[in-house]
């Protein structure tokens, strides 16, 4: 059956849509056959088809980073287990939740399923990315039957703003992008990350953006309950639901005590009527171990990880003799700095971990019409700003960024009334912004290099897209 045919037979299961509607939608062509996105497909396939009992890890984005799959079969097979490893996370933005009511139709008797979800209040609410799912479920829209009928009911409240960004694809010509790590040529057949991940490639070794408060995670009630009730189906199939857990970049927690990782323990294990197999400070690794986000390991990191999650299940297996596998050494650092930049004579810095905040304008940089920020200052990447660090800034009408920017905070160009023009230099990743940032500065206009619009229109890698609420006011670079 053609895929077109296939979406529309679909989308007729979500009924409040229009025929005319579903018809436009139907006719577009597919444009995230090529990204990450399409990668969930493949991954319920697998899910659905094997023969064997499975080891299924549910999650988000830290499975499809942190698990070789084909590692965890090997480790298990030695001790006489035999285990198709279906990894099934792939993306935070569409929800834990989602991943749930994929997998339950999946279930067979003598299969084991991983919870292994990032510690964020988002990711274990019941919380469903409309939007993403619509991007994932594009060349396989059966995936569209698999969900609750609240999520089918999400989607269909949001199915003209996807038709009408899909009709701007077509129309602008800037297609997704589709390369690197964020490619589903990322991934082989048994939907394992072979992208080599070579070391860290954060500025300073964690995502400062997005740090991890263990003690502030909530766990919604509605995300119990369906946790829950899926353990109560899996135990009706003869099935188990276990509990590990996601690896944190140490140096990315506000709080990496004894007390908030207990803390953080006791409620899972009073939320969820599943065994915890994990000790959580086993998951909580050096930076070394990450590759760009604080939940995202590089290569060595995964089978590092899965060495972890192999040992925890043999041992509630009752399974306790050593594996045989040499774990490799933590890799070195892989992000580029520079030594100088003669921009740093136009600001002034404040010290962070590993490297610098922007903190203002000397006398000479307060007279640029146009500034360039530093990469770097002694020797260390600049990766932000203070929020008073534009104060004064009275005739600066043009400000570019570098790629080493990791976040912009709220209230940052609210004195910088002549600033019309905010250049993104950024070409593998984004920086971090926030609801205020361009509070009482609607005169800017943003302009990304046009090789990657597509990435700040779609969102990149695993995060929700923070740049959508902007998306008016950005241009690509000519």
């Amino acid at each position: 059956m053609k895929k077109t045919a296939k979406l529309f037979i679909a989308l007729l299961l979500l009924l409040a849509i229009p025929v005319s509607l579903l018809t436009a939608g139907a006719l577009l062509p597919d444009f995230y056959g090529d990204t990450y996105y399409a990668v969930l497909s493949r991954m319920y396939e697998r899910l659905e088809t094997a023969g064997k009992p499975k080891i299924i890890v549910v999650g988000g984005s830290n499975v499809a980073f942190g698990l070789d799959g084909a590692l965890l079969e090997a480790l298990m097979a030695q001790q006489g287990y035999d285990y198709t490893v279906c990894p099934f996370g792939l993306y935070a933005a569409v929800g834990t939740s989602a991943m749930l009511d994929l997998s339950r139709d999946c279930l067979n008797a003598g299969d084991i399923v991983v919870l292994a979800v990032e510690p964020t209040s988002e990711t274990m609410s019941a919380y469903f990315g409309a939007e993403a799912f619509w991007k994932c479920a594009e060349g396989d829209a059966s995936l569209i039957a698999k969900l609750s009928r609240e999520k089918q009911a999400a989607l269909a409240g949001n199915y003209i703003p996807h038709v009408q960004q899909r009709y701007q694809i077509l129309t602008s010509g800037d297609y997704p992008i589709a390369q690197g790590v964020y490619a589903a040529s990322s991934f082989d057949g048994r939907c394992d990350m072979i992208f080599d991940r070579p070391g860290n490639a954060m500025a300073v070794g964690y995502d400062t953006a997005s740090p991890v408060d263990l003690a502030s995670v909530q766990i919604g009630a509605d995300f119990a309950d369906q946790v829950n009730e899926f353990c109560a189906l899996a135990q009706r199939k003869g099935a188990s639901v276990v509990m590990s857990f996601s690896p944190v970049n140490r140096a990315g927690l506000t709080d990496g005590s004894e007390k908030a990782v207990s803390a953080f323990f006791t409620a899972c294990n009073t939320a969820f009527d599943c065994p915890m197999i994990s000790d959580p400070n086993r998951y909580i690794l050096d930076r070394g171990w990450f590759y760009d986000s604080n939940f995202h390991l590089n290569s060595a990191g995964a089978q590092l990880r899965t060495c972890l999650l192999a040992e925890d299940l043999l041992a509630w297996l009752g399974c306790y003799r050593e594996i045989g596998f040499e774990v490799p050494a933590m890799p070195a650092s892989i992000a580029q700095v520079q030594d100088h930049d003669a921009n740093e004579d136009y600001f002034t810095f404040a010290p962070v971990d590993g490297g610098w905040l922007i903190a203002g304008l000397t006398e000479r940089g307060l007279e640029q019409i146009q500034l360039q920020v530093p990469a770097a200052h002694q020797g260390k990447p600049v990766i932000g700003f203070t929020s008073d660090a534009l104060h004064d800034a009275d005739v600066l009408a043009e400000l570019r960024l570098p790629e080493t920017i990791e976040s912009l905070p709220d209230g940052l160009f609210r004195d910088a009334g002549n600033l019309t023009r905010l250049v993104l230099e950024h070409t593998g990743s984004v920086c971090s912004v926030g609801e205020d940032v361009f509070r009482d500065a609607d005169q800017i206009r943003i302009y990304v290099p046009a090789s990657v619009y597509p990435m700040y229109r779609d969102g990149y890698g695993c995060e929700t897209n923070l740049w959508e609420p902007y998306l008016d006011r950005i241009h690509p670079l000519d």
